[in-house]
C-alpha cells in the first residue's frame, strides 16, 4: 500500500501540471466559499449595528406620530393634532411612561451675519436632550426655564458653519429662523439621535418647542418620544398611550413605532438578505464544485496509462483514489484560503462604506474553509472511484 506522505506527493506533481485548468474550478469554488464568509460576516454585522443605534437609549422607546388625514377643502374645522398642553398630559397620565419628549421638526430659513440657509430646526424640551444622551461641547442646553425664550442650541455641523463666518465665537451670537431672532446658549458634542429620530443632530438647530411654534406659526407637535419605565411591556405601554392620545383629541390618528419593533423589522430583512446570500454562495459552491470534479475527470482520463502503470507495479485501488481524493482535497483547500480572503475583504468593503464596524469571526473563516474541503471530498469521491475502477491492463494498452 502506498503511503499518504507519496500519494500527497503525487498529488501535488499533478496539481502544478494542470494549474491552467484547475484555475478556472479554482475560481468558481473561491467565489462561493467568498459568498458564504461574507453573508455570515454581514449578517452579524448588520444585527450588531441594529442594536447598537438603540443601545443608548434601549429598546423601551417608542414613537408617538399623528397620521390624521387633513380636513376637507373649505372646512373651517381644525385637523385634529398633538399639541404641547396634550403632550404633558400624556406623561401625567400614563405612570407606565418615565419620559415624554414632544418634539417639532421644521425645515426653514436660518441666518446669520448676512448668509441664510435651510436647515432642520427642532423644537424640543429638556426631555428630549436626557432621552438622547445629549451632551455640550460648549455653553448650556435648554431647560423648563427656556419656556418660550428665543434661546438656540446648534449641532456640531451648524456651529462650525456659524464659526466660520465670523470671529469663531459661536456661544452669545444671535441668528434668526424664520425671522425670528435667537440667541445661542450650546453647542451639541458630536451627537447621534435615537434609532427612531430620523435627523441629523449634528447639521440642526434645537430650541424650545413654544418658541418654535412661534417662529413657523404652528403649534402641532410631529411626535412624541417616549420611554416606559423598567418592567413595561412595550406593546401593551404603547397601546395605553394610543388610547389616552385618540380619545382625548377626536378624530386623532396616532401610530405608534418601538425600537423593539424596528429591531424585529430589521432582523426579518437581515433573515431575507441572508438567504438571498446563502443561495448565491450556494450555486456558486455547486458551480465550483462541479468545475472541481469535471477537472478530475478530464485527468483521469488524460492518466489512464500512469494509473495502470501504478497497478502494474502494485498500488491498490485504495491508493488510486487516494490520490485523486487528495488532489481534490488540495485543490479545495488553496480554493477555500483565496475564498476566506476574498469574503473577508468584500465584507470589509461593504462596511466601510456603510460605515459599519468591521467584525469576521474566526469561526466564520473556519467554517468557511471547512466547507471548501467538504465541497472537495464530494466533488472528487466519483473521480477517485472511477479511477480506481480502471482495468490495469486496458488502462496501459489506451492511447489516451
Amino acid at each position: 500500500m502506498t503511503s499518504p506522505t507519496l500519494n500527497l506527493r503525487i498529488a501535488c506533481a499533478s496539481l502544478q501540471d494542470a494549474w491552467r485548468r484547475n484555475l478556472l474550478a479554482l475560481t468558481g469554488l473561491a467565489v462561493g466559499v467568498g459568498a458564504v464568509v461574507a453573508m455570515l460576516a454581514l449578517t452579524l454585522i448588520v444585527r450588531r449595528e441594529a442594536l447598537r443605534q438603540f443601545d443608548r437609549s434601549g429598546l423601551d422607546v417608542l414613537a408617538l406620530r399623528q397620521v390624521s388625514a387633513p380636513s376637507a377643502a373649505g372646512s373651517a374645522r381644525r385637523p385634529p393634532a398633538i399639541d404641547l398642553e396634550l403632550a404633558r398630559r400624556l406623561a401625567a397620565a400614563q405612570p407606565a411612561l418615565e419620559l415624554v419628549a414632544p418634539v417639532m421638526q421644521r425645515r426653514g430659513a436660518v441666518a446669520f451675519d448676512g448668509r441664510r440657509a435651510q436647515a432642520e430646526v427642532l423644537g424640543v424640551t429638556e426631555e428630549f436632550f436626557e432621552l438622547n444622551g445629549l451632551e455640550l461641547a460648549e455653553g448650556r442646553g435648554l431647560t423648563a426655564l427656556d419656556r418660550g425664550q428665543p434661546y438656540a442650541v446648534l449641532g456640531r455641523g451648524q456651529a462650525a458653519a456659524l464659526r466660520a463666518a465670523g470671529d469663531g465665537a459661536v456661544v452669545g451670537r444671535q441668528l434668526t429662523v424664520e425671522g425670528r431672532v435667537l440667541t445661542v446658549v450650546g453647542v451639541l458634542a458630536p451627537a447621534r439621535a435615537i434609532g427612531l429620530h430620523a435627523g441629523d443632530l449634528d447639521q440642526a438647530v434645537l430650541t424650545d418647542v413654544v418658541t418654535c411654534a412661534r417662529a413657523f406659526g404652528q403649534a402641532e407637535i410631529d411626535v412624541l418620544y417616549a420611554r416606559h419605565r423598567a418592567g413595561g411591556v412595550t406593546d401593551e405601554v404603547a397601546r395605553a398611550a394610543v388610547d389616552y392620545l385618540q380619545a382625548a383629541v377626536d378624530g386623532l390618528v396616532v401610530q405608534p413605532t418601538s425600537a423593539a419593533a424596528l429591531v424585529a423589522e430589521m432582523e426579518r430583512q437581515l433573515r431575507l438578505f441572508t438567504l438571498l446570500l446563502g443561495a448565491t454562495g450556494s450555486i456558486a459552491l455547486v458551480l465550483g464544485a462541479a468545475g472541481i470534479m469535471n477537472s478530475l475527470l478530464l485527468a483521469v482520463a488524460e492518466r489512464r496509462r500512469e494509473i495502470g502503470l501504478r497497478r502494474a507495479l502494485g498500488a491498490l485501488r485504495g491508493d488510486i483514489q487516494a490520490q485523486f481524493l487528495y488532489e481534490a482535497v488540495m485543490l479545495c483547500a488553496v480554493g477555500g484560503l483565496l475564498g476566506v480572503i476574498l469574503g473577508a475583504a468584500t465584507t470589509r468593503i461593504i462596511a466601510a462604506r456603510a460605515q459599519w464596524e468591521f467584525a469576521v469571526s474566526p469561526a466564520t473563516l473556519l467554517l468557511g474553509f471547512g466547507v471548501a474541503v467538504a465541497v472537495g471530498a464530494a466533488a472528487g469521491f466519483f473521480p477517485a472511484h472511477q479511477a480506481a475502477r480502471l482495468d490495469p491492463v486496458v488502462a496501459m494498452k489506451s492511447d489516451h
